[in-house]
Order: C-alpha cells, then sequence, then structure tokens
C-alpha cells in the first residue's frame, strides 16, 4: 500500500516537471505480481476444431513480462471533454537501461483509468469517466512525437493524432544519445490505438506467439485521449444516474448511458452558417443563383465591381440566372439578373480578367489569354523600397501555394513558399515586360505561360478555376523575410465579351469559429452522402467531434452543476513484452492496417428510426469499399498481407456488429459482435450497464487454438458492414477497422 501512495506522489511530482519525460509509475521486476490487470478475455474467432482452447492469460507465455505506465493526472468537471496532447512519460528505469541500443518486442497491452484513494487504487466507472478513444505512442531514443500542420498530418494520418485543432505524428530525431541507428526493419516509434474507445478495458490487445509490435531502444510513452466527464456526483458507483443532461442530447429518458458521451451540439455551440458562391465559365450552373437580390449580394462576395447599377433583364441571348458581363471594348463591367428560361451557356470567348486586393496597398490585376497563345499578364503593384508579395490558390501559408515576389528593388522572385517559412527559390517562369515607381507605388507589369512550368508553378485554368483565392503581404525590408502586413481575398477572372455565370457553391460554416469541413467519400467508398448522413453537412450536423474539444462542456448555457468538484484520476497501461533476438528472429513486427467504414468520414450520426418501427427492425446499415493498398502501402517485394489482428471500433450503446469481407470472394474474414455489460460490477468491476466489450479477431497457429493468417493481396477488395440500433438518435459513431499484419 504504501508502495503504491509513494508512486503516486512520484507521478503528481514528475507532472510539474515540463523540461523532461515523466518517470512512469511502474512496478519494478523483483515485485511483479505476474497477472492480467483486466482479467481474461474473448477474441470473435477461435479455431474451435483445433481442439486447443484459446487462452487470452498473457502469463502463460514463456519468458514475457511487463511494465506499467501511468498517465499524468486528468482533472475535470461534470460534462467537460479532456482531449489533447499528455506531457511525455519516461518508460522506468530499468526497461530504458535494459533495452538500450536494442529492440523489444511489446505482445500486447491492457489499460484501465484509476483514481488514487487512501485505500489504494481502484478503477473509474467507465459511466464516470467515458473513454470515447485514445491514440498513444511508444517512442524510442531515435523517435518523438512532434505537432505538425494538418497538410504534413494527412501524409501520414494513420499514425498520428488530432484534437480538431492540433496535429501529431511521430517523426524519427538523430540525437548524439550514444545511441547507435535502428538496424534496418526495425521501427523507432510505434502507435497504439486498437479497441480504443468506451471497449477499451475488456477488449484484447494482444498478439500470437512470433508476432510483435518491434519498437528499438524504447523510452517514452505519449497519449491523446479524448475523455467525457460523465460522473453524477450525487450518487455512488453502484448504479448509474444520469446527471443533467442538455436539450439536443440523443438519450432516452432512464437511459443506461449519459447522452453527452456523443457530444451533442449545446447551445453553447455558437454555428455559423454561409452560403458560398463561384464564377462559372462553361455550361451552367449546377445549383443556380434563384433571385435578383440574392445574386447582387453573390457578385459582391466574388470581389466584383461592376461599373453601373447591376439589372434585372430577360434576355434569351444570357444564360438564366446571375451573369457578369465584362466588355473588352469599353472595359465596363455589367451585372445581370436574367429571369429569361434560357437554354444559353456559361462561358464565350478566349479572354478572362479580374482585379483583387487582400490588403491596401498591395493588388492583383489578371488577364488571361486561353487562346492557342496561353498567356498570362499578371500586374502586381505595391510600396517601392520593400517587398511585396502574392501567393496564388491559397487562403494561408500552410497552403504551400505558388507565389510571386517583388523586393524594394524592383527584383521578381517566384517561390514554393513553406509553411510560415520562405519555401524554395522556383525556376523563373515570368517575363517582366514593365516596371516603374509612381509616387512611391511599384508597378510591375510581367507575362507567363498559363501552364506552370513546372508542378509547383501555379496554372491558370480560367474555364476551370474562375475565381481564385490568394494571399498578399508587404515586408519590413527590401529583400524577402518576416511580413509586416498580410492578408487574404479572393479574385474572378471573368470572360471578356462572354457571360460569366455567378453560381450556388454549396453551405460553408464554423462551429465555434472553427472551420467545419468533412470528408465523407461517395459511393463506392461509402454510403454517408447517398443516405445524406447529417454528420457530412455543418447545416444538418447535430453532435460528434466538431462539437467536442478540449474544455468544452457539453451542458446548456443554463446548466452548471457540480462546477468546484473535480474528479482526479489516471489512465493506465499495462505492457507485455518479450526480449527480441534477430538472430532467429523471434518476432515478426505488425504493420498497422486501418480503415474506416464511415469511409474517411471519421464518424457518422445513428439516425433515428420512424416512428412505430419494430424493435427488430430499427437497425441502420452503413458499408465501405476499398483496396487493401488503400489501408496500407505495398512494400518493394511484397504482394499483400498477412491480417494478424482485427480489432473494430463500435460505440456502446447502439453497436449491434461489424463484419469484414474479402469482397473477392465474398468470404467473412471477422464478425463482431459486442458483449454488453449486464452490471455485475461486484464480481467484474468492468461489467456496468449497457457498456461493451468487443473481442477481436485473431490468427496464428492452431497449437494457440487460433485461426491461420488471412492474407490479402495489395490489389485485393475488401468490404466492411456495420449495423447499429437506431430505436433512438446516436451522435458521432465509429465504424473504423484498427488491425495488424505482416508483409507478405
Amino acid at each position: 500500500m504504501r508502495s503504491l501512495q509513494l508512486l503516486a506522489l512520484l507521478v503528481l511530482f514528475a507532472s510539474q516537471v515540463m523540461s523532461r519525460p515523466q518517470q512512469s509509475s511502474s512496478t519494478l521486476p523483483n515485485d511483479q505480481p505476474m497477472a492480467n490487470m483486466n482479467g481474461l478475455y474473448t477474441i470473435s474467432n477461435p479455431n474451435k476444431m483445433s481442439g486447443v482452447e484459446w487462452n487470452s492469460d498473457y502469463t502463460k507465455r514463456p519468458n514475457v513480462s511487463y511494465f506499467d505506465v501511468y498517465t499524468p493526472p486528468i482533472r475535470t468537471r461534470y460534462g467537460e471533454v479532456y482531449w489533447t496532447m499528455m506531457d511525455p512519460v519516461a518508460l522506468p528505469d530499468y526497461i530504458i537501461e535494459r533495452y538500450k541500443g536494442k529492440v523489444i518486442a511489446v505482445v500486447g497491452y491492457e489499460a484501465d483509468q484509476v483514481r488514487k484513494t487512501d485505500k489504494g487504487e481502484e478503477s473509474m466507472p467507465i459511466f464516470w469517466q467515458y473513454n470515447h478513444h485514445y491514440c498513444a505512442w511508444m517512442t524510442g531514443a531515435k523517435s518523438t512525437v512532434k505537432e505538425v500542420d494538418e497538410a504534413t498530418f494527412r501524409m501520414k494520418e494513420e499514425f498520428g493524432a488530432f484534437n480538431n485543432e492540433k496535429f501529431w505524428i511521430p517523426v524519427e530525431v538523430d540525437g548524439d544519445d550514444g545511441v547507435d541507428a535502428a538496424p534496418e526493419g526495425i521501427p523507432t516509434s510505434q502507435f497504439i490505438s486498437e479497441a480504443n474507445g468506451g471497449e477499451y478495458r475488456k477488449s484484447f490487445h494482444g498478439y500470437p506467439s512470433g508476432y510483435a509490435q518491434l519498437l528499438y531502444s524504447p523510452d517514452t510513452f505519449r497519449i491523446t485521449p479524448m475523455q467525457i466527464d460523465t460522473h453524477n456526483r450525487d450518487h455512488d458507483r453502484s448504479k448509474f444516474i444520469a446527471g443533467p443532461l442538455p436539450k439536443n442530447a440523443g438519450s432516452p429518458p432512464n437511459a443506461s448511458y449519459s447522452g453527452i458521451l456523443e457530444c451533442p451540439c449545446t447551445d453553447r455551440i455558437k454555428k455559423v452558417i454561409d452560403v458560398t458562391y463561384a464564377a462559372q465559365e462553361k455550361g451552367s450552373c449546377g445549383t443556380p443563383v434563384t433571385n435578383a437580390t440574392e445574386c447582387f449580394e453573390a457578385v459582391k462576395t466574388l470581389k466584383v465591381t461592376p461599373t453601373s447599377q447591376p439589372q434585372i433583364v430577360s434576355e434569351p441571348s444570357l444564360p438564366s440566372g446571375c451573369v457578369i458581363i465584362k466588355s473588352q471594348v469599353d472595359k465596363s463591367t455589367k451585372v445581370y439578373y436574367n429571369t429569361n428560361p434560357s437554354s444559353a451557356q456559361c462561358g464565350g470567348g478566349n479572354l478572362f480578367s479580374g482585379t483583387g486586393s487582400a490588403i491596401s496597398n498591395v493588388t492583383l490585376d489578371l488577364s488571361l489569354d486561353a487562346s492557342s497563345k496561353g498567356l498570362a499578364t499578371i500586374t502586381m503593384t505595391g510600396p517601392d523600397g520593400v517587398w511585396f508579395g502574392v501567393g496564388l490558390d491559397a487562403e494561408a501559408m500552410e497552403n504551400l501555394p505558388y507565389a510571386i515576389i517583388v523586393d524594394g528593388e524592383g527584383a521578381v522572385t517566384e517561390r514554393k513558399l513553406g509553411n510560415h517559412d520562405p519555401g524554395k527559390q522556383l525556376a523563373s517562369s515570368i517575363t517582366v515586360t514593365s516596371n516603374k515607381v509612381v509616387n512611391g507605388v511599384r508597378t510591375v507589369v510581367m507575362t507567363r505561360a498559363l501552364a506552370g512550368k513546372t508542378a509547383d508553378h501555379y496554372t491558370f485554368s480560367p474555364g476551370k478555376q474562375p475565381t481564385i483565392p490568394f494571399i498578399s503581404a508587404v515586408g519590413n525590408t527590401s529583400t524577402f523575410s518576416i511580413h509586416r502586413f498580410k492578408g487574404s481575398a479572393m479574385l474572378t477572372v471573368a470572360a471578356q465579351n462572354g457571360a460569366t455565370c455567378v453560381c450556388n457553391a454549396g453551405v460553408k460554416g464554423s462551429i465555434n469559429g472553427i472551420g467545419f469541413g468533412k470528408n465523407c467519400l461517395p459511393e463506392p467508398y461509402g454510403d454517408l452522402v447517398q443516405q445524406k448522413n447529417p454528420t457530412c453537412w455543418v447545416e444538418t450536423y447535430q453532435g460528434g467531434l466538431h462539437c467536442c474539444h478540449h474544455q468544452w462542456i457539453l451542458l446548456d448555457e443554463d446548466q452548471n452543476p457540480w462546477e468546484d468538484v473535480i474528479d482526479e484520476y489516471y489512465l493506465k497501461f499495462r505492457f507485455w513484452y518479450e526480449d527480441y533476438d534477430a538472430s532467429v528472429p523471434t518476432h515478426k513486427n505488425l504493420e498497422r492496417v486501418y480503415w474506416q467504414t464511415e469511409a474517411r468520414a471519421g464518424e457518422y450520426d445513428v439516425v433515428k428510426a420512424p416512428e412505430g418501427t419494430i424493435p427488430e427492425e430499427a437497425i441502420q446499415v452503413i458499408t465501405a469499399h476499398w483496396q487493401v493498398k488503400d489501408m496500407i502501402a505495398p512494400k518493394a517485394g511484397a504482394t499483400g498481407i498477412e491480417l494478424i489482428y482485427a480489432g473494430g471500433h463500435c460505440h456502446a450503446p447502439s453497436c449491434i456488429s461489424m463484419e469484414l469481407y474479402d469482397a473477392d470472394t465474398g468470404h467473412l474474414l471477422c464478425r463482431h459482435l459486442p458483449v454488453y455489460g449486464e452490471g455485475n460490477v461486484d464480481d467484474d468491476r468492468f461489467d456496468e450497464v449497457g457498456y461493451l466489450a468487443l473481442p477481436p479477431c485473431l490468427w496464428g497457429s492452431e497449437e494457440e487454438g487460433l485461426e491461420k493468417p488471412v492474407f490479402m493481396r495489395f490489389n485485393g477488395n475488401m468490404t466492411s458492414v456495420k449495423r447499429n440500433n437506431n430505436t433512438y438518435t446516436h451522435y458521432g459513431e465509429m465504424a473504423s477497422w484498427q488491425m495488424r499484419g505482416v508483409y507478405i
């Protein structure tokens, strides 16, 4: 008991030390009680014909040991979301020393959430502190976890984590630490996220003999947990009673779960919805502007300034709806709302022009000749004596745009900008035809081909992209360096002597000032778009990750219970490991294999069944179709992968099943049927009513009571089917496959 209290004090002390990773609270090797932390587990696909019963007891493995890691403390009030990168935690000294410059074989792990009391350590009920999901890493001497921009994150997102505002990925480092480089083929970091939600405590996270997550010179643990405080402070752990709920919670009265664990959008959440518009130079509008008032306001958003008062006309020679006409002869720009149901098409002619300004003292003018000449005439004005520039097709530097920079002496260069860094200079594709200074204002006229000289040079496509977002900036010095002023705007290159149509480009919005964006892939990848699932559009979004940021309170503004009653607890991980011998080798490294049934949407809504639906038919089904190479990068010399572990991610309380198929053969590879708790918490502390465990599928040897591994070629086709009970509405549901396999 004294050792646990001492360890708790060590963790609390270390959480205040920011200059180095915290030392984990861990049992030393000579006093480890060898036992599973959370009891025994089940899997979904035992080999019943093998005559051997699969055993989840880690201690039955030869030469296995474990160490425990505690996160820094988590402190929340009722209704609060905790979702951020926690401070790093150093692995136990004996692990770091034993495996310095060597390889550890992690053969499995267990997880729990615990608080530390005068009587010792006790598990926190899942209905007090709900784990929505977690993403964690074990890193080594040659790696770390780094915050990056979203574009960089998307390149490696299957190994990364985010919280809607920040993004993190593992990166390799090569410091002077006395440790040699990792052996070829041995990872320097490992991602940990299997069965990583409310199901995490009683879902198995282990591997068969001969397989492991290999890691070179391990030293640190990092985690981004998403926890939601659902603890009703007026009731003890013997039975769940919901605390106050916001009006938008989807849970019914007397439910066995709290509706706030599904992240409802409360009235504290401010949603802004704007209709956006775009210019179009070909065909006709997919969604037209429907009235003159909307037309004249829409033109303003495109930064087009008419030279005369907009007019309502009925003209069969013009496209119907909202139209911009630029005259090459008298240089006029006229705006019409045409009520005639005309069949005339947008566009006409090969000349296009437009002017825009993102900040007051820098102007960009484009004249584009889309004839056989394929020539762009670019005019930029800005202050003399300091540099100024524009970046095309961008709203910020993080978009990494092509830029044209004019320095204080008038010299012109082209660059590929970095994310808040100068990027690199490009080969010149510009010819300067005029460079003059009048009254302290420099005007540079230049030409270049419409088509970019390289992939890093912007290509002008007036017929396809008549509206161009751009950024501009002015510096303090003559040479290109940090900017003094910056801004972003858009420019519309309208057809000269032709009709530029103004079309409704859809809705764009934000939630609490943070831009809303969803990547709901269409069929055949997924069917959320076809089903019109509310999660895909800001105007129908009701709840989920976008309403669940770190330290947000999932209650309405008039609700403020137990404001000063704080829960403090820790996430606890037990890692089971073995020694790795490269001369045999003793273990094959398990690669991460990942896909979402919700097809990159990240979540979806379980939409309530129509009133009167009988319970047996209150089932919502979503499907996804993809290829193996979509979820793991092909490797030279390999033709596919052998699947060893498949763990789904399926939230209580609506999860019915998850199924994974080889779509080429129709063979069912894995079926998850959740095991719901019945409330026998006196016998099993994890048996909370309505919460679940999700037994994974595991493949290995018949001698272990397992099915043989499943081979999947890279160009093989896959199908996933997810079923939920939709008697009631549920937000933020997930259906990802978090798997492990080896290259073959």
